[in-house]
């Protein structure tokens, strides 16, 4: 089948009918600002991306779905007064949301592994990017923030808040620096203060002493003192070689000066005593050298940075008129629903039960897959090979997949 510029398959002819059976019966409802948002739609049998396009009412947007049956639907973050213009100057800019995006590029070691673990793991982040950042540094209320899976492998989080709606792209960059952590220094974590250090024949030179982030610390000296309770009861007990093969910020160390820095933190005062005079007078002078507590000011450091800090896709939050998935459409590579909800809602959200949807029955489909696949998909497992029978949410998943084809 053709439809003039490309010929498609069997398969997807039968993923657009069913599509187009599903904008029928569920079509997504307007975003907020409707008719100030651009539209931009991806085709199963056309080469090219439909954009500048605008709807003054919710049920032209319905028409179009149902008549074009887009692969893949976006709208526009930013409000303009003329969204429908072909160039971004006509347009005339309003304003803009404050679009975060994670997905499974941003997960270290997801290309291990499998698409339900690669759902797992971008949640886990998009809920640490909210409660610690979005929610909790810069105190954003869930009123403002929505939380959509983008049907694919990651999430979107959009503020809606009129604090940030007029912010240019540098403003927007700079959140993003601060929730990576990339503008942190030393010196503002483990403030350095002068103190004379009298020496032989009546010498007196200055010395740096440093200071531990009190208890009482915010925002990212707080997720310090949290994190260096955790590396300390990690690294207690651990031999030097096994710490060089843990920590890659300490493998290039001498390991005399690494036995130092273990003997001042656990040996020399007792058994855990050098940390516990580290939380309870704030103070990094517990060590011997300065050397030592250098290099534990930087194992703290880099570490507890790189797990600390939150994952973006810095040119999604920083660009004011970017184009993102229209929430309750469908998902092309997966026909999963692009799902809203509420920070409250994504604890028992689960993509592979509550992402399928409704309107994708359980009518058997008989499918030829390509390998072996063993998931799970509204809460039913499928250990799948060669010739199948499948319900048609998992046909549909399959195909858009290119994990099986329909039998002939």
């Amino acid at each position: 089948m053709t439809d003039g510029n490309t010929r498609i398959s069997k398969e997807t002819e039968f993923i657009i009918n069913w599509f187009r059976k599903h904008y029928e019966r569920s079509p997504p409802p307007p975003p907020e600002r409707f008719g100030r948002r651009e539209f931009g739609f991806m085709f199963f049998d056309r080469d090219f991306v439909q954009r500048h396009v605008a709807f003054a009412k919710a049920n032209e947007l319905t028409s179009f779905l149902i008549s074009q049956v887009p692969a893949h639907v976006y709208y526009s973050s930013a409000y303009y007064e003329l969204p429908s213009a072909s160039t971004m100057d006509e347009k005339g800019w309003l304003g803009a949301d404050l679009i975060f995006d994670l997905d499974a590029d941003h997960i270290k070691g997801a290309e291990t592994m499998s698409y339900p673990e690669m759902l797992a793991a971008v949640k886990k982040e998009i809920m640490h990017l909210l409660d610690e950042f979005l929610m909790g540094d810069l105190g954003f209320g869930s009123r403002e923030i929505k939380v959509v899976f983008s049907g694919g492998r990651g999430y979107h989080v959009h503020v809606s808040d009129e604090r940030v709606t007029s912010l240019k792209s540098h403003e927007r960059r700079e959140i993003v620096d601060y929730i990576t952590g990339t503008d942190l220094s030393v010196d503002w974590v483990f403030p350095a203060d002068p103190f004379e250090k009298r020496q032989f024949k009546h010498v007196t030179k200055v010395g740096m002493s440093r200071r531990f982030p009190p208890a009482n610390s915010a925002a990212w000296r707080r997720r310090f003192r949290k994190g260096t309770e955790l590396l300390l009861n990690e690294i207690a007990g651990l031999s030097v070689e096994a710490i060089k093969d843990r920590y890659p910020s300490l493998r290039s160390a001498p390991d005399h000066l690494i036995e130092k820095m273990l003997d001042d933190l656990f040996t020399k005062r007792g058994e855990i005593a050098g940390k516990d005079n580290l939380f309870e007078n704030d103070t990094l002078e517990i060590f011997s050298s300065d050397k030592a507590r250098d290099l534990f000011i930087k194992f703290l450091f880099e570490e507890i940075k790189s797990r600390m800090a939150g994952q973006v896709d810095e040119p999604v939050t920083s660009d004011i008129k970017r184009l993102i998935r229209l929430p309750f459409t469908l998902h092309g590579k997966t026909g999963l629903l692009v799902v809203r909800m509420d920070r409250d809602e994504l604890d028992d959200f689960d993509p592979l039960r509550d992402a399928l949807p409704d309107t994708f029955t359980d009518d058997p489909i008989r499918l030829i897959v390509n390998r072996k696949i063993d998931i799970k998909l509204r809460d039913e497992r499928f250990a799948l090979d060669g010739e199948v029978e499948v319900p048609l949410f998992a046909a549909i998943f399959l195909l858009c997949r290119k994990e099986a084809v329909l039998t002939r």
